[in-house]
């Protein structure tokens, strides 16, 4: 991308600009250059000058969406990192929503990966290995402490993909609920609820899966038996030594 002057830079800024729109519309492929630079006020020039052509402008957003998203996601923040995996589980949950519901800047991003995951394209990896991957080995730390030292790889994969699914019907389902919970959409603080509800739902999957994972090693080191004094007799269950001492000593005939 070329460089240059502040009027350059406000020229590069605002095709990018532009260009995140149509592509959150339309995807990569479909994208008209000639309706980006209708909207950043520029001719088609300009596209060949900074970027090369429609391909380096896909790559130039990219770049730029995912500096937005490696900031809005708190990625290594000493203080965040310091909470208990469950919070830690919220705040990211909440963060991803905020971008599929609200977050005007960041939607774009959300909406490109949507037609990334739906049919690729050579930005693809790029945005696997910026945005996506980043993200989702973040999940897998959080997922690994919940889950305890004994799951496996594969156990956090699952886990992880699992809760992922929760965020994803959110942006990919996002017409289907505008229409039928409309007041869902509209309302300012249902991100809050959504973080919480999803939150909740998904440490308490977790710590379920926890204790099947943990199980095994619990009964292959079972409690020890608890030794009696010497002349002692273990009672019946249910209560039939006492039912037979009541009676008294039966009576022949």
């Amino acid at each position: 991308m070329a460089a240059g002057n502040g009027h350059e830079r406000e020229t590069v800024r605002r095709i990018l600009e532009s260009a995140a729109a149509e592509f959150a519309r339309h995807g990569f492929v479909a994208a008209r250059i000639r309706d980006i630079v209708d909207a950043a006020g520029v001719n088609l020039a300009a596209v060949n000058y900074h970027f090369g052509g429609k391909e380096g402008l896909c790559r130039a957003t990219v770049a730029m969406l995912a500096r937005r998203t490696q900031d809005e996601v708190p990625r290594e923040s000493a203080e965040v990192r310091r909470l208990p995996p469950e919070d830690q589980l919220r705040i990211f949950t909440r963060v991803i929503l905020e971008r599929f519901l609200g977050g005007p800047q960041a939607t774009p991003m959300a909406r490109i990966l949507a037609h990334e995951l739906l049919d690729p394209t050579p930005a693809f990896d790029e945005l696997l290995r910026d945005v996506a991957g980043p993200q989702f080995e973040r999940l897998s730390d959080i997922v690994a402490r919940l889950l305890g030292p004994r799951a496996n790889a594969e156990e956090i994969a699952l886990a992880s993909f699992s809760v992922t699914g929760q965020w994803a019907f959110y942006l990919f389902g996002r017409a289907a609920i505008e229409r039928l919970y409309a007041d869902l959409v509209r309302d300012p603080a249902v991100i809050d609820r959504l973080a919480r509800h999803i939150g909740d739902s998904s440490v308490a999957a977790l710590r379920a899966r926890r204790l099947e994972i943990e199980a095994p090693a619990r009964e292959t080191n079972p409690r020890p038996a608890v030794r009696r004094p010497a002349g002692t007799v273990a009672r019946p269950a249910g209560g039939a030594h006492r039912k037979a001492t009541a009676k008294g000593p039966s009576k022949k005939a």
